[in-house]
């Protein structure tokens, strides 16, 4: 059998926050990967800046299988009386340096790997003091879990296992570096001894120490920890049980939700809803205050048409305020029908109707990329792109964001069956437009499928607002688009073949499982096609867009978007600047981290076609006022 050691590293603001490890037969490794870049981004430090999977083969013959540790549980009240149990479990089994080896444990921090530490002198011994020694290429012979989710007590003694059977070592002291995970161990003449509040929650405590025999050869034990491949026998563990280890102290679910809250609000990244008791109008009531809105996605204005009101209400009244089910078993009514159009007009094959544009995302990728396609995905694109990737049971590589070049290079390493290359047309954050014809023509050069989600280009560029892809003349694989933008209403959809399409209605899960949208928004996406055909609301769109670059000092450009950031870097200026726009009347939200990468917060201003021009002009005094311009 083939086996391949698969590894997930993640970090943020340069910091380890995150691993796995496994070893693993070949058709395990996409779901281990999607499964390890999920534990990655579901981190209580926070979302991973970078994520690293590397899989390496191994050979099988070189790999040792070693017995596990006994576990020993152990029972403190305190850090005080858990240190305490260490050093006389290290005294005990004759390491001299005892004193100084849990010293170590409780002040060192801020180590990827761990310290070896000499059993009589105490001298620290491994040769990178900044990084320590990775402990790596290991696993069960059978893993007690099917995924990489958080299984403290295994993972811990599985490592522990492999440490043990290192060439010299004698014991090893574990402090977890999550500032909430209080329990560690100590593993000391194959006893795995497993001691509750190791330390106090919330500190920043964590490191781990390996004890060594006078005269260990370290460079031949540190090879053995990073590369010799070893799978720990569990079959003598003891079931893992109330009668073998004791209850965890349960928290309530309101403690762990305010903990988790208060580290979000001390990074300066807690959110608050505004609401409107206006529609999304340029003069919106926000919160009982009157603003000028320079933030709506509804750039053409059309969430208040006459033409779409009067569609959804007819529709509502015909067939009710809901579709009743999914639209494979009764929730199909005139929904077929908007598809029919919604391909006529876009110029494609077919179209399917999802109730989000989020929902069409994630469901079109899960469903079309299995194990034989690699995605290759940019990394600026959408999150409801980032969760589809992850869904799918296919290879995901993530290229530099618009660096087709590395897209080149990486299309042409791959030895995938299928390349499938997604990509935003228009940058939700940035309104950055993509060179469609520079993406289409690397797919081409490497047979890969294009896949566009064109939500802020449609109603915006293109004849008739057929959105970004048209207006390069470009015909992707696939294009995604949502109606909850500049056509004013909800949904997203999907333009593809008539193949794909069926590919779609029959195991796309948000389609299948998902009540279909409701009577009154189909009609009235309708309606808002209409309203593209005829032009006058995308003629008025262009001229606003030309006037607030003018007054941003930007060129004309036909190719851009109704969305123009204002960048400001620092996430606690950005809202300042934001609330100081607010004050004057002026409503434009910042975006900061983790929308947009740390250090890199804007204000997002979008421009829409019924704004006029004291409007603009308005924007253009206080934004000059505020040194903005």
């Amino acid at each position: 059998m083939t086996t391949y050691s698969i590894r997930m590293r993640s970090a943020l603001d340069g910091q380890h926050i995150s691993g796995a490890e496994r070893l693993a037969p070949p058709e395990d490794l996409p779901q281990l990967a999607a499964s390890m870049t999920s534990r990655a981004l579901e981190h209580d430090k926070g979302v991973a800046e970078t994520i690293t999977i590397s899989i390496d083969r191994i050979d099988d013959e070189a790999v040792r299988i070693v017995d596990v540790l006994e576990p020993v549980q152990t029972d403190n009240d305190s850090p005080a009386s858990a240190r305490e149990l260490i050093t006389a479990l290290l005294q005990e089994s004759g390491i001299t340096a005892a004193d100084e080896a849990v010293r170590l444990a409780y002040t060192l921090t801020g180590l990827r790997g761990a310290a070896i530490i000499d059993a009589d002198t105490g001298q620290r011994l491994d040769s990178d003091p900044a990084r320590g020694v990775r402990v790596s290429t290991f696993d069960a012979v059978e893993h007690p879990a099917s995924d990489c989710g958080k299984d403290h007590f295994h993972e811990a003694i599985i490592l522990a296992s492999k440490v043990a059977s290192a060439p010299g070592i004698l014991a090893e002291i574990c402090l977890s570096d999550d500032p909430f995970y209080t329990k560690g161990y100590a593993a000391v003449g194959k006893r795995f001894y497993r001691i509750p509040n190791i330390k106090a929650a919330g500190g920043k405590l964590g490191t781990r120490i390996f004890i060594v025999a006078p005269g260990t050869d370290i460079e031949s034990l540190t090879d053995y920890l990073e590369n010799q491949p070893v799978k720990i026998d569990l079959s003598a563990l003891p079931p893992v049980s109330a009668e073998s280890a004791p209850a965890p102290a349960r928290e309530s679910l309101d403690t762990v939700a305010r903990r988790r809250n208060d580290a979000w609000a001390d990074e300066g990244l807690s959110r608050s809803l505004r609401t409107f008791s206006s529609p999304q109008v340029p003069h919106s009531t926000i919160d009982g205050r009157d603003y000028l809105l320079f933030s709506s996605s509804d750039y053409l204005g059309l969430s208040t048409h006459d033409a779409l009101i009067e569609a959804a209400v007819a529709a509502t009244r015909r067939l009710g305020t809901g579709s009743g089910g999914s639209r494979l078993t009764t929730g199909t009514s005139i929904h077929a029908e908007l598809e029919r159009e919604l391909a006529s007009f876009f110029e494609f094959d077919d179209a399917v109707l999802f109730s989000t544009g989020y929902q069409a995302n994630h469901s079109t990728i899960a469903a079309i990329a299995g194990a034989d396609v690699e995605i290759f995905s940019d990394a600026g694109n959408h999150a409801s792109i980032i969760d589809g990737c992850r869904a799918a049971r296919a290879r995901v590589t993530v290229f530099p964001h618009l660096d087709y070049v590395a897209l080149h290079a990486a299309l042409s390493s791959s030895t995938a069956r299928h390349k499938l290359v997604i990509s935003d047309a228009v940058f939700s954050m940035s309104g950055e437009v993509i060179d469609v014809p520079g993406l289409e023509s690397t797919c081409r050069s490497h047979a890969a499928w294009l896949m566009l989600d064109d939500a802020h280009g449609v109603g915006v560029l293109g004849d008739m607002g057929r959105g970004t892809a048209n207006h390069f003349g470009v015909r992707p694989d696939i294009l995604v688009g949502t109606a909850s933008k500049a056509l004013g209403v909800e949904g997203g959809y999907v333009l593809c073949s008539t193949e794909v399409a069926t590919l779609l209605r029959n195991q796309a899960r948000s389609f299948v499982y998902s009540t279909s949208m409701n009577p009154g928004s189909v009609a009235a996406i309708g309606a808002a096609l209409d309203q593209l055909r005829g032009g006058i609301v995308g003629k008025r769109l262009r001229e606003n867009i030309t006037a607030v670059r003018a007054l941003l000092g930007l060129s004309e450009d036909a190719a851009a978007s109704a969305i123009l950031p204002l960048p400001v870097g620092d996430e606690a200026r950005a809202m300042d600047v934001s609330a100081a726009l607010a004050e004057r009347g002026i409503f434009i939200p910042a975006i900061r981290y983790p929308t947009v990468a740390r250090g890199e917060a804007m204000l997002r201003l979008t421009v829409t076609a019924r704004h006029d021009e004291a409007d603009i002009a308005r924007l253009g005094r206080e934004l000059k006022d505020l040194g903005l311009i």
